[in-house]
């Protein structure tokens, strides 16, 4: 599957649940529900942005990693030339 297939799946995904959680809020009439429902639904949503920011950097740090490698072993050859 392509990874702009994988994209939209995930908009469409999301977009799907955004659309539920605010049916849900809406059907809430005690406000104490409401906050609770709204508190879990904005704690879900900084953990799942927290979890791309963790994956984003991992991402990097690990091509940051493949490219002192390979200037590393670029060094190496040039000096065994």
């Amino acid at each position: 599957m392509s990874a702009d297939a994988l994209l939209g799946t995930h908009r469409t995904t999301t977009a799907a649940t955004t659309e539920r959680t605010l049916r849900r809020l809406e059907q809430l009439t005690d406000d104490r529900a409401f906050e609770s429902q709204l508190q879990s639904f904005l704690a879900r949503r900084r953990a799942v942005r927290q979890a791309r920011l963790e994956q984003a950097a991992e991402a990097a740090r690990h091509e940051h990693e493949l490219l002192v490698q390979s200037a590393l072993l670029e060094a190496g050859l040039t000096h065994l030339r």
